[in-house]
């Protein structure tokens, strides 16, 4: 019998979120640190990453993982404040600018005047989030009809938690469907990010008309006269240039992966071609502390394979963290496979992979491509099967298909997996 929630829908995301607001609030930067806003930050970043933990499982999957990201995202942003940050640089930018900056921006920024605008190629960029939903639907089904469930038997089978045969066709099916699974999770990472995109851009394309309606027609006509009036006005105009500025930003940044599967090496797909949207708070919180302590008490730099280790920790940790969040112990910790464990183990033992891949491919080209699927290929199944053991595949999600078949079959949850 399904135990209900322990509150409604709504009052849980509000929960999550409410430690990231009130840290926006407390955060505002004074002239030297003071213990006490100091202590309340911390506790509200633990308060954050703690509040999905609490609540794990208890929620439906699609409410639970996307909070769960949420709520580590702010949480690192929010750690990153308190324990690695400068006076100085708390000036620089407000915490809820920090919320919104996650990529280093393009070099190749277009220089325009303040009261320019640049074109969004939004019809562009709305075709483009089609094509690529359309592409993901597809991944989504293959992936389904091809049963899902392969992977988790033939892994379950290769750690001696069941008696199914193995073959090398079984096996190597399950592998194709491990790498088909990355493609699918990429795909998926891409539409999101197209879809705030998108979102960017219709916003970009009101702020014209926002500031015309402030300053009106002909901005040299302002009432002068009225000093206050035309200072609150220039004011709210500063605000919609200040946006304006963060959009242009963020939609002339590099794309979100540049062809991971054409990387030359396994460090070159990790770290440039795949996203790197969490590379700076890892550098931040994982890496900087680790250099420090060896500087402090060996009096040299860590070595350099520190700081992939120190990242990859870090990201194993976060995966795990969504998984338990999105799941709860039940089945985290299930028998006779558990989901727990597996996609840390993965990140590890990239380390070393990186570290063969310097040693015995270091020149790149064919060989190193074909090392780096070798090595991903290899270690698939421990990323693959904790998703597959939790119920990712069949999360309600955006789908083109879905919604097409649920609406064929007068299914009310139309974003529902139809398998």
């Amino acid at each position: 019998m399904d135990v209900p929630p322990p509150m409604s829908t709504v009052a849980f995301v509000a929960t999550i979120f409410a430690p990231s607001i009130l840290f926006m609030i407390f955060s505002i930067p004074v002239k030297r640190r003071n213990i006490i806003q100091e202590a309340v930050l911390a506790l509200l970043w633990f308060t954050e990453l703690t509040i999905p933990l609490y609540y794990a499982g208890q929620f439906s999957y699609a409410c639970l993982i996307s909070t769960s990201v949420w709520a580590w995202a702010s949480s690192m942003k929010m750690g990153v404040w308190v324990f690695s940050m400068t006076m100085d640089e708390r000036r620089q930018r407000a915490f809820i600018f920090t919320m919104a900056n996650w990529r280093s921006p393009s070099s190749k920024k277009t220089q325009i005047r303040p009261d320019q605008y640049i074109d969004t190629h939004l019809a562009q960029l709305v075709w483009t989030t089609v094509k690529r939903q359309v592409a993901f639907d597809t991944v989504d089904f293959i992936f389904n009809y091809c049963d899902s469930q392969r992977p988790v038997r033939v892994f379950s089978a290769l750690m001696g938690k069941s008696t199914e045969p193995l073959s090398w066709s079984s096996v190597g099916i399950s592998l194709l469907m491990c790498m088909l699974f990355c493609v699918y999770l990429q795909l998926q990472l891409q539409v999101t990010w197209d879809a705030f995109m998108v979102m960017y851009a219709c916003i970009y394309k009101c702020l014209p008309t926002l500031e015309r309606w402030q300053l009106g027609q002909d901005s040299q006509k302002l009432d002068t006269k009225n000093i206050a009036k035309t200072k609150a006005i220039l004011r709210r105009v500063r605000g919609i240039r200040s946006l304006k500025g963060y959009l242009e930003e963020t939609l002339e940044m590099p794309p979100l992966f540049d062809s991971p599967w054409s990387a030359d090496s396994l460090r070159n797909f990790w770290g440039k071609r795949w996203h790197t949207i969490y590379n700076e708070c890892f550098y931040r919180l994982g890496y900087r502390p680790i250099r420090w302590t060896s500087q402090m008490v060996y009096g040299k730099k860590p070595a350099r394979w520190v700081l992939p280790l120190s990242v990859f920790v870090m990201s194993g940790l976060m995966h795990e963290y969504f998984l338990y969040a999105a799941t709860g112990p039940t089945v985290y910790f299930g028998k006779p496979l558990p989901a727990c464990g597996l996609q840390f183990a993965f990140f590890f033992i990239q380390v070393a992979c990186i570290s063969v891949g310097d040693i015995l491919f270091n020149k790149g080209g064919f060989a190193g491509q074909a090392y780096a699927i070798f090595a991903m290929s290899m270690t698939s199944h421990l990323f693959v099967v904790p998703y597959i053991l939790t119920g990712y595949m069949t999360m309600e999600r955006f789908s083109f298909f879905r919604l097409a078949a649920n609406l064929y079959q007068a299914n009310p949850r139309l974003y529902a997996s139809i398998f």
